[in-house]
């Protein structure tokens, strides 16, 4: 998948005429955020190995490190909720959330800048385990929610931007969607072949969730301005105004931790 951000065309070419590209802004030059994430997945990760308190891929020996188990959860360890994003059953596991927050991560990072990817990214990671805790009602772990999150968070990105970003952004967008649905049905495997390590499709639906909602508010909207000091003579512009929904994350944690302890109350 190309990590570059899209580059739209000129406001007066269509996309099959257009020469030139005009850069978008990018509210993150460097994505350090998205490096620090995969390190410490990583890290935990050869830390379980060395300390030798897992045995991959069984997930019952990952409870100690704070999977996310039920049956501890209701006994009052609610940080298993967010304890469970960092950890990760085996090899194989690892290296398919380390390069999915590698190429997306990175992208939405630069585009909607760190505070805004760590709320998508956080928030989209606890509503995969709360949705998992609801439904799932096992032992669940992983990054897959938060990394959801950020699909649908790139997703509502060129959704938003479509008309102006032109047909690489729909290519992009239609290539997320793929994957997504390719990861869902993945999901639905795991619990049908024996002995196979069971993917928590309602964790990744619960961050997808997050990550669409959140970043429906969020997402940077672009508009083309004439600017005579830019190449071209046009300016892109960000012209969503950030300020009118700083409360959305408020809202939605607020709604979200609701959420969980009715279902807490419910299942004690």
């Amino acid at each position: 998948m190309d990590n570059r951000p899209p580059q739209p065309p000129p406001a007066n070419q269509s996309p099959q005429k257009n020469e030139h590209h005009i850069p978008i802004p990018t509210y993150a030059k460097r994505p350090y955020l998205t490096y620090v994430l995969i390190g410490i997945i990583v890290a935990i990760f050869f830390a379980q190995g060395l300390l030798s308190q897992i045995n991959y891929p069984e997930q019952e020996p990952i409870t100690p490190w704070g999977a996310l188990n039920f049956v501890k959860v209701l006994r009052g360890e609610h940080y298993r909720l967010f304890t469970a994003m960092f950890l990760h059953v085996n090899q194989i596991h690892l290296f398919f959330n380390a390069a999915s927050l590698w190429f997306v991560g990175r992208v939405v990072e630069r585009l909607f800048g760190t505070p805004r990817f760590a709320l998508i990214y956080f928030l989209g990671g606890l509503s995969g385990s709360i949705a998992s805790f609801i439904f799932t009602r096992g032992i669940a772990a992983g990054a897959s929610g938060a990394i959801f999150a950020i699909f649908g968070a790139e997703m509502v990105f060129l959704y938003h931007n479509r008309a102006l970003l032109g047909k690489m952004a729909q290519e992009q967008f239609r290539s997320l969607a793929l994957l997504a649905v390719l990861n869902l049905g993945l999901g639905l495997l795991t619990e049908v072949v024996p002995g196979a390590v069971q993917i928590d499709n309602w964790g990744h639906i619960g961050g997808f969730f997050g990550g669409v909602v959140l970043t429906w508010f969020l997402a940077p909207q672009y508009a083309l301005r004439e600017d005579n000091t830019a190449p071209h003579g046009l300016k892109i512009i960000d012209i969503g105004i950030l300020q009118r929904t700083w409360y959305v994350p408020l809202v939605y944690f607020v709604g979200m931790v609701g959420v969980y302890l009715y279902a807490f109350t419910n299942f004690r």
